[in-house]
């Protein structure tokens, strides 16, 4: 993976080979929000398992949340992808669009839904429910500057920016149809990819298991 700045420079160095290109000289900053933009959509894209992360948050046991403080963990709803009752394989489903949350009872949680608190993103019925969640999120990256890392694939964020680039530019629609499709031929790749990496059809696979001696 590569700095902004590092991608920046490929990004010119791949533009200035398209014949008919002109590489203005305020072309950095330009990039740059290019290959801002292209991360910003291939975030949604797809889950990056670089980005992944796990943690156990305690529910508060009366309006619902979380005690942890959110705010520079979940930082959109969107990047919530599954919520467990901790220590088990009971997944918590969202809260139906046609459900009254206030019918649901008792300790245990049973849905969630989003809550507009920044610090807490969102919130679990019954609201009295206790005990711990094992959730499964990601944090999405503040804008880059140039030292910071891009940790997407360099050849998807290059592809991505140069054909935004010339899209813009318009004196070379053969080079930007080029980079349209090499762009999205590398992003089919790394889908494929990770959707051929082997997981276990059953979650019991790779527990530790006890055997008795005869």
């Amino acid at each position: 993976m590569s700095t902004l700045a590092e991608l920046n420079s490929r990004v010119a160095q791949r533009l200035s080979m398209v014949s008919g290109t002109s590489i203005q000289t305020y072309a950095e900053d330009r990039i740059a929000e290019m290959i801002q933009h292209k991360f910003d959509i291939v975030w949604d894209e797809f889950w990056w398992p670089n980005y992944n992360k796990w943690a156990t948050w305690v529910l508060d046991g009366a309006t619902g949340v979380v005690t942890t403080d959110l705010t520079d963990l979940v930082k959109r709803f969107e990047d919530l992808r599954s919520i467990y009752i901790a220590g088990n394989d009971i997944k918590i489903t969202l809260l139906g669009s046609e459900t009254n949350p206030n019918t649901y009872t008792g300790t245990t949680p049973l849905v969630y839904e989003a809550y507009n608190v920044a610090s807490r993103v969102f919130k679990v019925w019954p609201i009295t429910a206790t005990g711990s969640l094992d959730v499964n999120y990601r944090t999405k990256p503040d804008n880059f500057i140039a030292t910071d890392t891009v940790d997407i694939d360099d050849q998807l964020m290059i592809l991505g920016a140069t054909w935004d680039y010339l899209e813009d530019d318009g004196t070379n629609p053969s080079a930007t149809q080029k980079f349209q499709t090499l762009f999205e031929d590398r992003m089919s790749q790394l889908t494929s990819i990770h959707a051929k990496r082997p997981i276990p059809l059953d979650h019991n696979t790779h527990r530790p298991r006890t055997f008795t001696l005869a």
